[in-house]
């Protein structure tokens, strides 16, 4: 574990002391050890989010890291006595096969091959209220000091604290923001009704002639328990599974580390309320289900598995499941509904607003990051001269 203190300049108005001590944690156990404090900076910070959660960031690392985690953990930790103040979950990672072995420092639960991708939204520094930009800074001057030849820092809020205070020297690097897509979101917290009325006519007309026919069918939603997360886990691997494969495709849950890496958060969240598992039936056969988790007063849909319901009485259970959970959620203390990153036509006629994702990318000029620059240019070129062989 290295410690470094920090003292940086604070805004204008702030009473807090200025003195920070940094420690980068590079062992699981020691990060174990810091549980406690971890979970209370998050109940508090206004980055909070779910892929930011221990339980979340930690697990990823067990079933993840032993695969991608060549470099080893590079928590940052910002400290001002025995308060954590700050965290910042990074690792470093080598690419598979790679002559250049460069090193890439990333987010946690960022860096999987695609089939097996968790797509963990909402990553940023998290930091108690009113120390935004001194654990910013802080964090960029670890970040700084640590060893690594590219950093990837991927689908951050575009107004995330890193990148607010992203310190002058990171940005003379060959450093560039890219955008990831922007997340779709539902205002529910005045209920259900209000939110209806926030459509336009047309949505708010098809939404209340769906709800009609679940109801007239006898179609019935409800929420997993801790008693039956496992069957309601287990119809939505099925679900989705059969979409999937119908089109020639393997599907995520094909993956048995992005398998058994939600089945272990399911299972540690769904008694708190933590995860939603939400499932649409009829005639005693699952034909919808919704996965997804809270954080404060915000629902994220994670996961949507659904097939068409016999003899077609229910013509959009996907969009009529997921009203039913956005009216079962508004009375339970959740204000946003947020669709998660990829902007669809069904996502935007059920939202009001969005949130824009994006990524940082800096390159340092060392050996490794410039042959790993010509590793990529290769395998472009490479790419292009098979796909102008095939034609021909």
């Amino acid at each position: 574990m290295m410690n470094v203190d920090v003292r940086d300049s604070l805004s204008v108005g702030s009473t807090r002391p200025e003195l920070l001590t940094v420690r980068v944690i590079e062992d699981a156990a020691a990060w174990d050890a810091i549980r406690c404090n971890w979970d209370a900076l998050h109940a508090v910070s206004p980055t909070a989010s779910t892929t930011l959660e221990f339980t979340w960031l930690r697990q990823w690392w067990r079933i993840y890291g032993p695969v991608y985690g060549a470099g080893g953990l590079c928590v940052i930790t910002l400290w001002r006595g025995a308060d954590l103040a700050g965290a910042l979950p990074l690792y470093r990672s080598r690419t598979p096969g790679s002559v250049a072995a460069a090193r890439c420092l990333r987010f946690i639960s960022t860096g999987e091959a695609e089939f097996e991708e968790t797509c963990a939204d909402y990553l940023d520094l998290l930091h108690l209220p009113g120390d935004e930009e001194v654990c910013a800074r802080a964090a960029w001057d670890a970040i700084d000091a640590m060893d690594w030849d590219t950093l990837i820092l991927l689908d951050m809020p575009e107004r995330a604290s890193l990148l607010r205070w992203r310190d002058a020297r990171s940005a003379r690097r060959r450093s560039a923001l890219v955008s990831r897509g922007g997340c779709p979101i539902a205002r529910i917290g005045s209920g259900f009704e209000a939110y209806l009325e926030q459509l336009s006519s047309k949505t708010r007309m098809r939404a209340r002639q769906e709800l009609r026919k679940v109801e007239r069918a006898g179609a019935v939603f409800e929420l997993a328990t801790e008693a039956d997360l496992d069957t309601y886990f287990d119809d939505l691997i099925r679900i989705h599974q059969e979409r999937w494969t119908a089109d020639g495709q393997p599907g995520c849950f094909a993956a048995p580390r992005f398998t058994a890496f939600h089945r272990c958060l399911v299972r540690e969240w769904v008694g708190s309320g933590r995860a939603i598992l939400g499932r649409l039936s009829y005639r005693g056969q699952a034909c919808v289900l919704l996965y997804g988790f809270v954080t404060g007063d915000k629902f994220d849909l994670y996961q949507l598995g659904t097939k068409s319901v016999e003899g077609g009485v229910i013509h959009s259970p996907g969009m009529v499941a997921n009203l039913l959970l956005m009216a079962r959620l508004s009375t339970m203390g959740v204000a946003r509904y947020d669709f998660l990153r990829g902007v669809t036509t069904f996502k935007k006629s059920l939202t009001n607003e969005q949130c824009n994702l994006v990524s940082l990318e800096c390159r340092r000029r060392t050996p490794r990051a410039q042959l790993e620059l010509i590793e990529l240019q290769l395998r472009r070129f490479a790419r292009k001269m098979l796909k102008l062989l095939f034609r021909r």
